[in-house]
């Protein structure tokens, strides 16, 4: 069983690289990101709004305070929007892990089921602790798998919301002309590529066009956003 036991104490080490590409996330302070959220959604000021209460949102996802001002600015997106096709987004849970706890709980399954499977080989008869083990193991790889893309998508396709009161969104110059597609503020999006001050804006996993950079926020970037979103 050491196989098992050698493989989770790789993953423990890779947990350490991969939670890099969230670095900023954990260095940040889910309260100024909620206060500065906060702030602007009292000045209706949606898109910043969006920006700080989600980037706080994925610090702290079970603070009530965060999750309500969250569904409430999306809401205010939502009923400001009534009339286009606007994705809507469902309650974030009251039970949901911020990113490092999910990486440090599929970390903790397959050290748990490797030191099980370990056990159980040191002991005959122990089919139904090996069987557990084996589990757990497999759970704890099959969650690494899912951290794993998540943070492939975000470091390729990274968050962002629209900041703009309406930006537009359409082909790039030396493409074939079509018209725009509007975002408001709120709208969140992903990204892709960038060419000048231009970036390639994504919705459902699908490229819709390229908008200016400057009418977007990257989530991942809120605390920088901080002090302007109080300006």
């Amino acid at each position: 069983m050491r196989p098992l036991l050698a493989l989770a104490l790789a993953l423990a080490f890779a947990l350490t690289s991969a939670r890099g590409a969230m670095a900023s996330q954990d260095r940040a302070d889910a309260a100024a990101l909620y206060n500065a959220g906060t702030a602007a959604l009292a000045r209706r000021d949606l898109g910043p709004a969006v920006t700080l209460l989600l980037a706080a949102h994925r610090i702290d996802p079970r603070a009530r305070d965060i999750r309500t001002n969250l569904g409430l600015a999306r809401a205010l997106v939502e009923e400001s929007q009534a009339s286009a096709d606007h994705a809507s987004h469902p309650s974030p849970p009251p039970l949901a892990l911020s990113w490092t706890e999910s990486w440090y709980l599929a970390l903790a399954f397959a050290l748990a089921g490797a030191l099980i499977s370990w056990l159980a080989a040191a002991r005959p008869r122990t089919t139904g602790l090996w069987i557990t083990g084996s589990a757990l193991f497999a759970l704890g790889i099959l969650l690494f798998g899912a951290l794993f893309l998540r943070a492939h998508e975000e470091a390729v396709h990274p968050s962002a919301v629209v900041v703009a009161p309406v930006l537009e969104v359409g082909p790039l110059p030396d493409e074939r002309p079509l018209p725009p597609y509007l975002l408001g503020a709120g709208d969140e999006v992903r990204l892709g590529p960038s060419r000048g001050d231009l970036v390639q804006v994504r919705v459902s996993g699908n490229a819709i066009g390229w908008a200016k950079r400057s009418g977007l926020w990257r989530v991942a970037d809120a605390p920088r956003y901080t002090r302007d979103s109080g300006s």
